[in-house]
């Protein structure tokens, strides 16, 4: 084991979909308080980090097990570690770790915050082992991109905001909303390419039971719903400015959302796709936090 490979099945490349609802969760909080806690800030993004971190791992070991991932199937050597020489059992005690990484700061956030971060982090763990453990995994059913999006876009700002606040407010769900949809669609973007490979194993993902067609139609019309949703919930929460500051930084964004849009979902193309993605992610999710705190 090298740390290359520790760094490889962490997959730093998709820590977008933890880091960004953990930036959010600060915005919302600095928003109400005007102040942040600088000790459960870092809290949040190590948690963050390593439940994600763990996720990938037991991700790519249960796709090994299974047969899913393949030398024929995974040309990218950094996101297929096992495949390439890693040892299964040792990707394994790699994602166990990280889950219980993520649980020493989770005890000084409890011994400060009390049980409901407890919880909240146990949700998320539940998810993880189910996500990909068990005779059928969270992952081979359409449920991934709606879980995924939930667990992550929703339950780390709502853990986050209660961590800096000690306040536990549901509306931050609804705050959350872009970013749920926006790792939904990360998650929509590598079902939709690979639809053709996980029928052969079996899985029933949204994209597969939608087949090829209909998926990238549904794909192209949760692009315009996600790209619009913060327009809406800040002129609704934060009002018309906040609103109007932030479409006019999605115009700078816009060559971005019109190349996503493009897009057919495939493994020819699947690379540009999850990168296409990931880099909207980022923006969008850094454009509407922007927004949330100009006003």
């Amino acid at each position: 084991m090298r740390l290359k490979d520790i760094i490889n099945i962490a997959a730093p490349h998709t820590w977008a979909a933890s880091v960004m609802p953990s930036i959010l969760a600060l915005a919302l909080s600095y928003s109400r308080t005007g102040s942040l806690r600088v000790d459960m800030a870092l809290c949040l993004f190590i948690i963050a980090v390593c439940m994600q971190s763990s996720v990938n791992a037991l991700n790519d070991y249960a796709d090994f097990v299974k047969g899913t991932d393949t030398l024929e199937n995974s040309p990218d050597a950094s996101d297929a570690v096992i495949v390439y020489g890693l040892a299964p059992k040792t990707a394994r005690n790699i994602g166990i770790a990280f889950l219980i990484a993520a649980f020493i700061p989770g005890l000084y956030t409890v011994y400060l915050r009390g049980v409901v971060p407890l919880v909240i982090g146990l949700i998320g763990a539940v998810v993880i082992v189910t996500y990909s453990a068990g005779k059928t995994p969270v992952s081979y059913l359409p449920l991934g991109e709606l879980v995924s999006g939930f667990v992550m876009g929703g339950l780390i700002p709502l853990a986050g905001v209660y961590m800096q606040t000690d306040e536990l407010d549901f509306t931050v769900l609804v705050w959350a909303l872009p970013v749920i949809i926006g790792i939904g669609m990360i998650m929509l973007s590598n079902n939709g390419s690979d639809i053709e490979k996980d029928l052969e194993v079996g899985r029933h993902t949204l994209p597969c039971l939608l087949g090829r067609e209909r998926t990238d139609r549904f794909y192209r019309i949760m692009l315009v719903v996600w790209s619009i949703s913060p327009v809406i919930i800040l002129f609704l929460f934060n009002g018309p400015v906040s609103a109007l500051f932030y479409i006019l930084e999605t115009l700078v964004l816009l060559s971005g959302i019109v190349r996503q849009f493009s897009f057919q979902l495939g493994q020819k193309l699947r690379g540009a796709i999850m990168g296409g993605i990931t880099t909207l992610n980022i923006c969008i999710g850094f454009a509407y936090i922007l927004a949330i705190l100009i006003v």
